[in-house]
């Protein structure tokens, strides 16, 4: 054991000299940077370099001075203020003027004019604070003194594209039975959307509710928000689904029931077999009151051989 140490830790005059001296670059190597530190140079600036940077200097301080609001663009951070005039005026009939004496800009005041163009109307002076570009402040100040006049049907004006105004004076029309000219005279309505209205009411048999209007293409929640007012069913024109022949689509979509309930009905009749009667509704779980008085008017029975 002694002599496989002896052999393995033990070392010759030459090897201790060789390992002393690496053990001192060691130490030297690591402690050089600690002991030589080398200071850079500045470096030189040109004239012109020197100049620019103390004119950057002396421009910084000036903005520091000068106060961030007085800066701003007015017409991006400052309200305008436009003289005005309060009178009392009907917003459905006044004129360009008027509005640029209320003290409205020129942006508002053609929002309002195309506005009325197209057929809107103010039912009341709070409408006012539906357009675009008037300002709760604006509003505030206007309301007091917007008065509407009371009117049977009225008149709208819609701009053609040979610049002549074609005046319409509308009238409550029955959903299932008006046709096309009748449609047509209703506000926002064209010859073009009224003959697409009578083709999807004929494609599904029939308008179960006003709602279904909405739903034929092209036709905006503005637009039907116009001629709403203008719009009635009468029951014995409304058609009626077959409860034990409807399919998940006339249930749906003819009779304007929702999905769900549409659903039920179908399961309904594959479990329990046919309808007796429409009131047999009221013996699936979920259709409270509200829901039947909702769907059982567009449905019935046929009497059942």
């Amino acid at each position: 054991m002694k002599r496989i140490l002896k052999e393995y830790f033990s070392f010759s005059k030459k090897e201790r000299a060789a390992v002393i001296i690496l053990l001192l670059l060691i130490i030297g190597f690591i402690a050089a940077p600690m002991l030589y530190r080398v200071t850079p140079e500045q470096p030189k600036l040109s004239k012109t370099l020197s100049d620019f940077i103390s004119q950057s200097r002396s421009a910084e301080k000036q903005s520091d001075s000068i106060d961030p609001v007085s800066i701003r663009s007015p017409a991006v951070n400052a309200e305008v203020s436009i003289p005005h005039t309060l009178f009392s005026f009907d917003p459905n009939t006044i004129s360009s003027e008027g509005w640029k004496k209320l003290g409205l800009p020129d942006r508002t005041i053609r929002t309002l004019l195309n506005y009325r163009s197209k057929g809107g109307r103010f039912r009341t002076p709070e409408d006012l604070r539906k357009i675009w570009g008037i300002s709760k402040q604006q509003a505030d100040q206007l309301i007091p003194y917007a008065q509407i006049a009371e009117t049977g049907a009225p008149a709208f004006a819609f701009r053609k594209k040979d610049d002549r105004q074609e005046v319409k004076h509308p009238v409550v029309i029955d959903i299932n039975t008006a046709s096309a000219e009748e449609w047509q005279s209703l506000p926002g309505i064209n010859s073009f959307m009224s003959e697409r209205i009578v083709r999807y009411r004929e494609r599904i048999g029939g308008f179960a509710g006003l709602e279904q209007v909405k739903k034929t293409y092209g036709i905006s929640d503005s637009v039907f928000t116009l001629i709403n007012p203008y719009l009635k069913t009468d029951p014995s024109t409304t058609p009626k689904i077959d409860l034990n022949t409807a399919s998940f689509y006339d249930l749906k979509n003819k009779a304007n029931i929702p999905e769900s309930v549409a659903n039920a009905i179908l399961i309904y009749r594959r479990q329990y077999g046919p309808f007796v009667s429409v009131a047999d509704l009221r013996k699936i779980v979920f259709i409270n009151d509200s829901i039947y008085q909702r769907v059982s008017k567009n449905l019935k029975v046929n009497q059942l051989p």
